[in-house]
Protein backbone atom coordinates (compact mmCIF):
# COMPACT_ATOMS: atom_id res chain seq x y z
CA UNK A 1 0.00 0.00 0.00
CA UNK A 2 2.94 1.84 0.76
CA UNK A 3 4.23 1.48 -2.35
CA UNK A 4 0.99 2.83 -3.82
CA UNK A 5 1.12 6.10 -2.35
CA UNK A 6 4.74 6.52 -2.71
CA UNK A 7 3.96 6.26 -6.69
CA UNK A 8 0.81 8.65 -6.49
CA UNK A 9 3.25 11.11 -4.95
CA UNK A 10 6.05 10.64 -7.44
CA UNK A 11 3.73 11.14 -10.24
CA UNK A 12 2.15 14.69 -8.36
CA UNK A 13 5.68 15.83 -8.10
CA UNK A 14 6.61 15.34 -11.54
CA UNK A 15 3.66 16.49 -13.16
CA UNK A 16 4.26 19.62 -10.82
CA UNK A 17 8.13 20.13 -11.91
CA UNK A 18 6.53 20.00 -15.57
CA UNK A 19 3.80 22.18 -15.32
CA UNK A 20 5.17 24.82 -12.94
CA UNK A 21 6.07 27.01 -15.85
CA UNK A 22 3.04 26.90 -17.55
CA UNK A 23 0.12 29.89 -17.48
CA UNK A 24 -2.07 27.50 -16.33
CA UNK A 25 -1.41 27.55 -12.51
CA UNK A 26 -1.22 23.41 -11.91
CA UNK A 27 2.23 23.49 -11.23
CA UNK A 28 2.72 24.72 -7.55
CA UNK A 29 -0.99 22.50 -6.40
CA UNK A 30 0.79 19.74 -8.07
CA UNK A 31 3.67 19.73 -6.14
CA UNK A 32 1.89 20.39 -3.07
CA UNK A 33 -0.16 17.34 -3.37
CA UNK A 34 2.80 15.45 -3.77
CA UNK A 35 4.38 16.90 -0.52
CA UNK A 36 1.33 15.91 1.91
CA UNK A 37 1.21 12.81 0.14
CA UNK A 38 5.10 12.09 0.98
CA UNK A 39 4.73 13.64 4.64
CA UNK A 40 1.45 11.98 5.26
CA UNK A 41 2.88 8.64 4.87
CA UNK A 42 6.56 8.57 6.35
CA UNK A 43 7.44 9.86 9.29
CA UNK A 44 11.20 10.64 8.68
CA UNK A 45 10.02 12.91 5.72
CA UNK A 46 7.74 14.73 8.38
CA UNK A 47 10.80 14.73 10.78
CA UNK A 48 12.97 15.92 7.47
CA UNK A 49 10.74 18.57 6.89
CA UNK A 50 10.03 20.02 10.36
CA UNK A 51 13.90 20.07 10.25
CA UNK A 52 14.16 22.23 6.96
CA UNK A 53 10.98 24.75 7.95
CA UNK A 54 13.00 25.63 11.37
CA UNK A 55 16.00 26.13 9.03
CA UNK A 56 14.52 28.35 6.77
CA UNK A 57 11.69 30.74 7.72
CA UNK A 58 11.09 31.97 3.73
CA UNK A 59 9.84 27.93 3.51
CA UNK A 60 8.22 27.64 6.73
CA UNK A 61 6.02 31.12 5.84
CA UNK A 62 5.41 29.00 2.53
CA UNK A 63 4.18 26.16 3.88
CA UNK A 64 2.28 28.12 6.55
CA UNK A 65 0.49 30.10 3.83
CA UNK A 66 -0.31 26.56 2.27
CA UNK A 67 -1.70 25.44 5.16
CA UNK A 68 -3.84 27.63 5.82
CA UNK A 69 -5.68 27.60 2.23
CA UNK A 70 -5.57 24.18 2.45
CA UNK A 71 -8.43 21.96 3.17
CA UNK A 72 -8.83 20.28 6.83
CA UNK A 73 -7.32 16.73 6.36
CA UNK A 74 -4.55 18.44 4.04
CA UNK A 75 -3.63 20.98 6.18
CA UNK A 76 -3.38 18.60 9.29
CA UNK A 77 -0.57 16.90 7.54
CA UNK A 78 1.36 20.06 7.12
CA UNK A 79 0.96 21.40 10.28
CA UNK A 80 2.91 17.95 11.86
CA UNK A 81 5.39 19.58 10.25
CA UNK A 82 5.44 22.61 12.31
CA UNK A 83 8.92 23.74 14.04
CA UNK A 84 8.25 23.10 17.57
CA UNK A 85 8.88 26.16 20.08
CA UNK A 86 11.49 25.80 22.36
CA UNK A 87 10.87 25.67 25.88
CA UNK A 88 12.40 28.59 27.68
CA UNK A 89 14.13 27.53 31.29
CA UNK A 90 13.91 30.02 33.27
CA UNK A 91 14.60 30.89 37.00
CA UNK A 92 11.35 30.11 39.51
CA UNK A 93 12.64 33.87 40.90
CA UNK A 94 11.22 35.75 37.73
CA UNK A 95 7.95 33.04 37.05
CA UNK A 96 6.72 34.13 40.76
Amino acid sequence: MKFLWWSLAALLLLLGIATVWLPIPTGVPLLALGLIVIVGTSRSAARLLRKRRRATPPLNTAITWVENRSPLHFARILKRTRPRKKQVQGDSEHLT
